[in-house]
């Protein structure tokens, strides 16, 4: 078994979301992972033996801007390996508050994995609105 977290930009996206849980329930998710995939600035793999097990990537707003906003997409394999998952999701974290203050971004209200693994990484959840919450990760 291999486990390792690539940057990359180069990726088969509708593998991806055909074994996404998340994109199965969100409406326009096909829209929205092409569109936060073309303006991020980083883009992680999450790679499970070759395979993508979930890809995230972060979004500033401006290219001076002291905060970028995160987004994620998993897929099954994230479930079979959730601790292997969230080992190396605190390091990419890690690293990416060495070039941001803070980390942005907005969890589903029904996404309880989603929740669980960014109070892992630190994450302040405020409460929801519109269905959604915002989340805020910050540099220590």
């Amino acid at each position: 078994m291999s486990v390792a977290i690539v940057r990359s930009h180069d990726c088969d996206l509708d593998d991806v979301l055909s074994r996404s849980p998340e994109a199965r329930t969100l409406p326009n998710a096909t829209q929205l992972l092409r569109r936060w995939y073309r303006v991020s600035e980083e883009i992680w793999f999450g790679m499970h033996d070759d395979r993508i097990a979930c890809i995230c990537g972060l979004w500033p707003p401006s290219l001076i801007s002291n905060r970028a906003y995160l987004w994620l997409l998993t897929t099954d394999l994230v479930e079979q390996h959730k601790f292997l998952f969230i080992r190396y999701s605190q390091r990419m974290i890690e690293d990416a508050l060495k070039r941001y203050d803070k980390i942005i971004g907005h969890v589903e209200v029904g996404n309880d994995a989603g929740r669980k693994w960014l109070r892992w990484l630190g994450a302040n959840i405020e409460p929801p609105a519109n269905g959604f919450s915002k989340f805020t990760i910050r540099r220590r």
